[in-house]
C-alpha cells in the first residue's frame, strides 16, 4: 500500500474515532436531558404538594397518594413489550406519528396544561429523542411549523401572540431546554454570568423607594439615629424627589447600561453558535408575520421574534442561572437583583418598551435607543438559515426502508399516547378510513397506566405498515427519483471528501468525480469507504442515464454543489473535535444537575416519609419515646469547605476556634447552635423545623442567617438528609 494511502487511511481511523466519541456524547447527553426533565417534572409537582402539607392541609390518604408517587423514581429497568402482535401495531403507529408530525402538533393543540408536560416529554425527548440527529430534529421542526401557522391563523389580537401561557408557549420553552440550547447557553452566557456573580458588593438597585430604604437604614446604622428630613415612609414619588437618591442612582444607571451591553454584544456575536433549531423557528416566526400580516415592518417582526428568543429562550436563563446549570450557587443579593435588570433591559430592547409600572426604568431609555437597531439586524440575521425540506424528503426516502429505526420508550409513555390519540381521535382524524383510524382500531382500548415498579424501558422498533412514502409533504414536494438518487450522490461525495486529508490529490479543483469514486472504491482495509466509493459509481452512472448529469463537462451540475458543500463544511476532524469538548463539558453539567435534583427528591421523599410515620405514630401511640439524634460536631473550616456557610462575618483568625453542633430532639425538628472553643455554653442556638426549611427552598429564598454565618438552605437540607435520616423519617 502507498504511503498516501496510509495517511489516508489514519485519517478516516482518526475521524471515526472522533466522530464515535462525538455521537456517544450525543446520545448521553439525549438520555441524560429527558431524565432530568422527568426529574424537573416530579419536583415541580412535589413543590404543590409539599406547601399542601405544610400547611397541614392534606389528608393522610393524599400523603400516600404522593408517596406513591415517588416510588423508584430512579432508572426504569429495561424490558420487553408483553405482547410481540401490540409490538408490531405500536411500532406502526409510533413510525406513524414520527414521520407525520401534523398529528402531534394537532394534538398539542388539543391537550390541557394538565396534560401538555408528559405529552411534551414524550415527544421532546422520545419520539424525536435523538437531539443531534436531523431526521427527528426536522421532523419536530416541522410539527412546530404545523403549531405556529395554526397559532397565527387563530389568534384575533397581534399583541398576545405568542405571549399567553398556553401548550405552544410551553412546547417552544420546553425544546429550547434540550441538549443543544443548553450547549448554547453555556458556551454563549456562562462566563459573562460567572463574572458578574464574583462582584458580590457591587450595588446597582435604580428602583428610588428601594434605593431610599436602603440608604436611610446604612445611615441608621452608622450614627444610632435618624434626622428629621428622612422619614421612614415615604412614597415612591418622595423618594424619587431625594436629592441623594438621585446622586446614588445616576452613575448605577450608568454601570447597568455598561454591564447589559456586555452581555448583548455577547449574544450578538454568538450568533453562529445559536441552535440550527432555534433560528430555523425565528425564521417562521418572520415568515408567518410577513404572510398573515403583510403591511408589517421589520419592528413589528422583531417584537415577536424576540418574544420567543429573548423571553423564552435568554431571558430565564439570565434571572435563574442556577437552574439552566451556568452557575454552581445561587447567587448573592445585589448580582441577583442585576442580573433581572439585564433580562428586563433585553427584553425592553426586544419589544417595545412599556414604564407604566417601573416609571424609573426610563432613565435606562438610552440603552434601548442605542442598541434598538443593532438588535433588530440580528434577529433578522438569525433568521437567515436554510430550509430542510430537501433533506429531509431524503431522510423519510431512507427510514422507510430502514430496517433498524426504533424508540427508546417506557410503556406509561406509549399507552399515556395511545389515550391521548383515543381520547382525541375524531378531531385528529375525521376519516375512518385514514392511517391513524385504521391503527388506533386494531390497538382498540388503550391500557391503564402502570405503576411505577411495573413500568419499564422496551425498544420499540419503528416501520410503516403501508409500503409507500405516507408523509404528506412528499406529494407536496412531488419528489422524482432523480432528485433522490442526486441528493445521495451529493452527499455520499461530500462524506468522502470529508473523510480524505486537505492535501490528497483528489481535493484539487476542480473535482473530478470519477477519480473520487474510483479512490474511495478501491482502498484497502476500509470497508465502509470501499462502499461509499462503489455506491458513488452507481449514482453516477445512473445520474447519467437518466439526463441529469452529463460526463463531457465532468459532471458540472453535480461537482458545483459538492464543491459549494464541502467549502462551506470546512475541515471535518477540527470541527468534530472542537464540537466534542464542548458536548463533554455540557454533559457533565448535565449530570450535576441530575444530582441536584435527586438530592431535590430524596430530601422531600425523607420529609413526606417523616410526616406520615408521624401521623401514623400518634394514631397507635400518642406516648411513644422518640429517640434524640446528635449532637453531630462541624468545624467552620468544614462546613464552608462543602459550601454549608456562604459567607462568615467571623474573622479569619477566629474561625479555627469555632464550631457547630446539629442535633435532632424530634423528627423534623433541629437544633443548630455555635460553639467557641474552651467556653461552656454556646455563643448562640437555632430550632429549626424542617416545614421552614423546605418553604424557603421552595420560594427561593437561600440564605439562611445565623447572624455570625450565612447558611445555604439546599446545603444545610442536604447536610440534614445525610446525618439525621431516620428509620421511620428524619
Amino acid at each position: 500500500m502507498s504511503a498516501t494511502k496510509d495517511k489516508d487511511l489514519e485519517i478516516e481511523d482518526d475521524l471515526a474515532r472522533a466522530q464515535k466519541a462525538q455521537r456517544d456524547y450525543k446520545a448521553k447527553i439525549s438520555s441524560q436531558s429527558k431524565k432530568n426533565f422527568v426529574l424537573e417534572k416530579d419536583v415541580r409537582y412535589l413543590d404543590s404538594r409539599i406547601a399542601l402539607l405544610i400547611q397541614n392541609r392534606m389528608a393522610l390518604e393524599e400523603q400516600n397518594e404522593v408517596a406513591s408517587h415517588l416510588e423508584d423514581a430512579t432508572d426504569l429497568q429495561e424490558g420487553f413489550f408483553p405482547n410481540d402482535e401490540k409490538t408490531q401495531k405500536y411500532g406502526n403507529l409510533f413510525f406513524l406519528l414520527q414521520s407525520e408530525p401534523r398529528y402531534i402538533a394537532h394534538l398539542c393543540r388539543l391537550v390541557t396544561m394538565t396534560e401538555i408536560d408528559s405529552l411534551l416529554q414524550t415527544v421532546m425527548f422520545t419520539i424525536y429523542g435523538n437531539q443531534y440527529e436531523s431526521r427527528e430534529e426536522h421532523l419536530l421542526l416541522t410539527m412546530f411549523q404545523s403549531v405556529l401557522t395554526y397559532q397565527f391563523d387563530h389568534t384575533p389580537d397581534f399583541s398576545s401572540l405568542l405571549r399567553a401561557n398556553t401548550p405552544v408557549s410551553r412546547m417552544m420553552t420546553t425544546y429550547t431546554r434540550r441538549g443543544p440550547g443548553q450547549s448554547y447557553l453555556k458556551v454563549v452566557l456562562q462566563d459573562t454570568i460567572n463574572s458578574l456573580i464574583q462582584q458580590q458588593d457591587a450595588n446597582l438597585e435604580i428602583n428610588p423607594l428601594k434605593v431610599y430604604q436602603q440608604m436611610v437604614e446604612q445611615i441608621e446604622q452608622d450614627t444610632g439615629s435618624l434626622p428629621d428630613y428622612l422619614p421612614k415612609g415615604v412614597t415612591a414619588e418622595q423618594a424619587a424627589e431625594n436629592r441623594d437618591v438621585q446622586a446614588i442612582i445616576e452613575p448605577r444607571v450608568a454601570a447597568l447600561m455598561e454591564v447589559a451591553s456586555k452581555f448583548l454584544d455577547t449574544i450578538i456575536q454568538g450568533l453562529e453558535e445559536t441552535p440550527y433549531g432555534i433560528r430555523w423557528i425565528c425564521k417562521q416566526i418572520r415568515s408567518l408575520t410577513r404572510r398573515k400580516y403583510p403591511d408589517a415592518n421589520d419592528q413589528t417582526i422583531c417584537t415577536l421574534i424576540g418574544g420567543f428568543f429573548f423571553l423564552r429562550f435568554i431571558n430565564p436563563a439570565i434571572v435563574t442561572p442556577r437552574s439552566y446549570m451556568l452557575i454552581e450557587n445561587q447567587p448573592a443579593e445585589n448580582p441577583k437583583r442585576t442580573l433581572t435588570y439585564i433580562a428586563k433591559l433585553l427584553q425592553n430592547l426586544a419589544n417595545k418598551p412599556s414604564y407604566a409600572k417601573e416609571p424609573y426604568m426610563i432613565k435606562c431609555q438610552p440603552f434601548i435607543e442605542r442598541n434598538k437597531e443593532r438588535v433588530n439586524k440580528f434577529m433578522l440575521e438569525m433568521c437567515e438559515v436554510s430550509d430542510f425540506y430537501e433533506s429531509l424528503e431524503m431522510d423519510n426516502y431512507v427510514a422507510l426502508s430502514k430496517k433498524d429505526l426504533e424508540l427508546s420508550i417506557t410503556l406509561n409513555e406509549v399507552y399515556a399516547t395511545h389515550a391521548l390519540l383515543e381520547k382525541h381521535g375524531k378531531d385528529l382524524a375525521r376519516n375512518d378510513n385514514s392511517h391513524l383510524s385504521v391503527l388506533l382500531q386494531e390497538l382498540g382500548t388503550s391500557p391503564a397506566q402502570l405503576p411505577r415498579k411495573d413500568n419499564r424501558t422496551i425498544h420499540l422498533p419503528l416501520f410503516s405498515k403501508w409500503e409507500h412514502a405516507i408523509d404528506d409533504m412528499t406529494a407536496a414536494l412531488d419528489i422524482t427519483q432523480e432528485e433522490v438518487y442526486f441528493m445521495e450522490a451529493k452527499a455520499t461525495f461530500v462524506q468522502i471528501l470529508r473523510s480524505f486529508p486537505q492535501d490528497s490529490s483528489i481535493q484539487h479543483r476542480p473535482l473530478h468525480l470519477n477519480h473520487i469514486a474510483k479512490s474511495a472504491g478501491t482502498l484497502r482495509n476500509d470497508a465502509v469507504m470501499v462502499k461509499k466509493g462503489i455506491r458513488s459509481m452507481e449514482l453516477l452512472s445512473q445520474l447519467q442515464e437518466m439526463g441529469v448529469i452529463d460526463r463531457s463537462d465532468g459532471f458540472s451540475l453535480l461537482r458545483d454543489e459538492v464543491e459549494s458543500e464541502v467549502a462551506h463544511l470546512g475541515s471535518l476532524k477540527e470541527k468534530v473535535l472542537e464540537e466534542t469538548k464542548k458536548l463533554e463539558e455540557v454533559y457533565r453539567t448535565i449530570r450535576d444537575h441530575n444530582q441536584y435534583l435527586v438530592t431535590q427528591l430524596e430530601t422531600y421523599k425523607s420529609y413526606l416519609h417523616n410526616v406520615r410515620s408521624q401521623s401514623e405514630g400518634q394514631n397507635r401511640n400518642r406516648k411513644q419515646k422518640v429517640q434524640v439524634l446528635g449532637p453531630y460536631k462541624f468545624t467552620h473550616q468544614q462546613l464552608e469547605k462543602e459550601g454549608v456557610i456562604q459567607r462568615s462575618n467571623v474573622p479569619e483568625n477566629r474561625r479555627a476556634n469555632i464550631y457547630f453542633n446539629f442535633t435532632s430532639p424530634l423528627p423534623g425538628t433541629f437544633v443548630i447552635s455555635l460553639h467557641y472553643k474552651g467556653r461552656n455554653r454556646g455563643l448562640l442556638e437555632l430550632d429549626l423545623k424542617l416545614d421552614d426549611l423546605l418553604e424557603m427552598q421552595k420560594d427561593n429564598q437561600e440564605a439562611l442567617d445565623l447572624e455570625y454565618v450565612q447558611f445555604n438552605v439546599p446545603k444545610v437540607l442536604a447536610l440534614l438528609n445525610k446525618r439525621f435520616a431516620r428509620k421511620k423519617g428524619w
